[in-house]
């Protein structure tokens, strides 16, 4: 990931100016370009996917996206997360063309490349927009950090490293053991 371009960037312009599904960001009216995700990536990514859709899907819980779908928190900062949970009371901020708000629960799969911006510029995104759980999954380290919001700032709810199982404080029942994560890879 990099900064292509020291423009001011909007995402009106963003829509105008590149083609559709476009794999870009903004952070601060900066354009960030958005690299291709590698296959061990793509395994973690396709199956919390699946484990937290399926357990929405049974409980009536809300929408779960993957990666690109664009989440808008204003004009100049967009993100496009791995994962995205958007409750049925947020329903009404989803559009075709992406989340015009603050999702709940946000899922990060760290890539070589993406290791500052998951760890540092998106959780302090996340936490000054206010999304409620956001969760690093780390397959180079072989982490998983699930962060919760308490009193505005991001605080660590769950982690695992070796062995275990990581907790979502917000949806009951999402649960992810570092076993299934990264035995697959």
């Amino acid at each position: 990931m990099q900064t292509i371009s020291t423009d001011q960037w909007t995402y009106q312009r963003v829509l105008a100016e590149l083609r559709a599904e476009s794999r870009y960001e903004l952070r601060d009216y900066q354009l960030i370009e958005m690299a291709a995700p590698k296959r061990i990536h793509q395994k973690i990514t396709g199956f919390v996917y699946r484990t937290l859709f399926e357990l929405s899907l049974k409980n009536s819980l809300g929408e779960v996206y993957i990666a690109p779908f664009d989440i808008i928190f204003n004009k100049g900062n967009t993100c496009q997360p791995d994962i995205v949970f958007l409750s049925k009371a947020k329903s009404e901020i989803s559009t075709e063309d992406g989340i015009f708000g603050v999702p709940d629960l946000l899922i990060e799969v760290v890539s070589k490349g993406s290791v500052v911006r998951d760890y540092v510029e998106k959780k302090n995104d996340y936490e000054k927009y206010g999304v409620q759980e956001y969760w690093i999954i780390d397959p180079l380290s072989e982490t998983i950090i699930v962060n919760v919001l308490v009193e505005g700032k991001y605080t660590v709810f769950s982690s695992v490293e070796e062995a275990g199982t990581a907790k979502s404080k917000l949806l009951e029942g999402f649960d992810i053991s570092f076993e299934d994560v990264f035995k697959i890879v």
